[in-house]
This record gives structure tokens, sequence and C-alpha cells, in this order.
């Protein structure tokens, strides 16, 4: 770790040397039956760790795209939405849903701070 950036935040995050050899590594073929294979015991891993026997999904994009992806599976335009406002996610979350056309109403609370649920009666 000594010549590496130590990371706060959400992302990215430092990355372990184990996980650095195997990227070094030439890649497979995502059509390769190697790769099926892979792709198989990590969604069987993914089912036991999020305890379901439901299908799971990968998305290969930022936390941000998965973010878009429930919004346009969830919401319609012209549904209501109500975003919570205390920080960056939450103006992300507002700001997807109006992208979609939803009629969205915030309530915004300083940031970090935790909006009173008595608000939301």
């Amino acid at each position: 770790m000594k010549d590496k950036q130590f990371l706060m935040i959400p992302g990215p995050t430092p990355v372990p040397e184990t996980a650095l050899l195997a990227m070094a590594k030439h890649p497979m073929g995502h059509r390769s039956s190697e790769f099926s294979a892979v792709l198989a015991e990590v969604f069987a891993d993914l089912k036991w760790l999020f305890q379901t026997q439901e299908d799971v999904f990968i998305l290969t994009s930022s936390g941000t795209g998965a973010m878009e992806a429930a919004i346009y599976n969830l919401v319609n335009q012209g549904d209501k939405v109500l975003s919570l406002v205390i920080g960056n996610f939450g103006e992300r979350w507002a700001k997807i849903a109006k992208m979609r056309g939803a009629d969205v109403e915030t309530i915004n609370a300083d940031w970090g701070k935790a909006i009173d649920p008595a608000v939301l009666k």
C-alpha cells in the first residue's frame, strides 16, 4: 500500500494485488465455454449471497447506469415519484426520474442530515 493511493470514497477503491494479477492475464472470449462456466459460477454464487432462487443480473455499467436501469424498468412516463434528497445520490435519483418523464416531487434536507419521517405523512 506504500506506493498506492488510499481512497476513502465510494469508488474507485484500492485493488488487491491478486485482482491486478488476474486482470493481467490474457482475456477469455465472452462467447467461449470457459467464460460461460465462469459466469454460471458467478450467478450461482450471487444467488447464494442474496439467498434467492430468482434470476440475478450483472450490469456492466457505473452505479448511475444501475440507477437508470431501475428507474426505466419501474417508472413510467407521468408516474408520480417522491425523491428524498439529502445528498448527491438523492439528487441523481430525482434527475433520472425527471429524464424518464416522471412527475417528480422532492423533499430536501441539508446534505448528510436525516429527513424527518413526519414530513412524509
